[in-house]
């Protein structure tokens, strides 16, 4: 069996699952109601056009269990991953000591860590809610019109076509930012003023070459997903059988959808760099 690098973050989950239990439990129900939202606000406008406030009571249970979900997630994430941040840094300092590293790469390492940690705390429970909205709201769309379901799987394949043909210049770009960020500590302990800016140079030329093809990758997206929205409009408003509330209901699930999509590319580079920072992390500075 392939041993498992304890700097990755699969090594990281697998250690520390069971005190993150708790916060994917609770993201699990946060968006599970979150899902529920626009359907609720459907009911209220259509129950409120009916002289019926049963649907607004509704749609304010729904907004008090988001309430103790997000904030009883939020209680216990800090103190969790403060803890493992703490617990897993050290150990780290220690194993670059053990292969010789340089104060540098060590520096940076620690650094480059951090993002592990963030992920978990931040980018892992957010990515579960977009997880879950997402095939939410599709498998909602399918009952609302099957020709905006089938618009929003195309811009969904068109998305992952887009970053999955930039995987590797995306993974070289960190490649080569997070080699700079290694020289850090010994180019400022030089002293030496144009090597100084020569370096700070460097880091934002990688930073606005990673900017650049980001910003490409979100514009090609975004003409995807506003084509999706403005057909949504047309389609379901001139069909003749939707109410007002199903007719609102369509528009926010297609623009809750619009804003998944946007996000998820964001998560997949974090992991493509994470990828880099990990094998960094688990072989000897060279």
């Amino acid at each position: 069996m392939k041993k498992v690098n304890p700097f990755s973050l699969s090594g990281l989950i697998r250690r520390f699952w069971r005190k993150a239990a708790l916060t994917w439990i609770l993201v699990l129900l946060d968006a599970a109601a979150l899902v529920a939202i626009p359907v609720a606000i459907g009911w209220a406008v259509d129950g409120l056009l009916n002289g019926s406030w049963a649907g607004v009571f509704k749609l304010s249970g729904l907004c008090f269990a988001l309430l103790i979900f997000g904030a009883g997630r939020r209680f216990y994430d800090t103190r969790i991953y403060t803890k493992i941040y703490s617990t897993v840094a050290d150990e780290v300092v220690e194993a670059e000591r053990k292969k010789g590293s340089p104060l540098s790469a060590v520096s940076a390492r620690v650094s480059l860590f951090r993002e592990f940690v963030d992920f978990l705390e931040g980018s892992i429970p957010s990515l579960l809610n977009e997880f879950i909205g997402l095939f939410g709201t599709l498998a909602i769309l399918l009952l609302i019109d099957l020709r905006v379901f089938f618009a929003c799987l195309g811009a969904a394949t068109f998305t992952l076509a887009v970053y999955w043909l930039n995987e590797g210049r995306i993974f070289r770009l960190n490649q080569g930012m997070n080699d700079e960020t290694e020289r850090e500590v010994a180019v400022l302990e030089s002293g030496d003023r144009p090597a100084v800016r020569r370096h700070f140079q460097l880091l934002a030329r990688w930073q606005i070459r990673m900017s650049d093809l980001d910003t490409l990758n979100y514009s090609l997206i975004w003409l995807a997903l506003s084509g999706v929205l403005i057909y949504t409009v047309v389609v379901v408003a001139s069909s003749g059988t939707a109410t007002i509330g199903q007719v609102v209901s369509a528009v926010m699930y297609v623009f809750g959808f619009m804003e998944a999509v946007l996000v998820f590319p964001l998560y997949y580079a974090q992991l493509i760099r994470l990828r880099e920072i990990s094998g960094r992390l688990g072989t000897p500075h060279v």
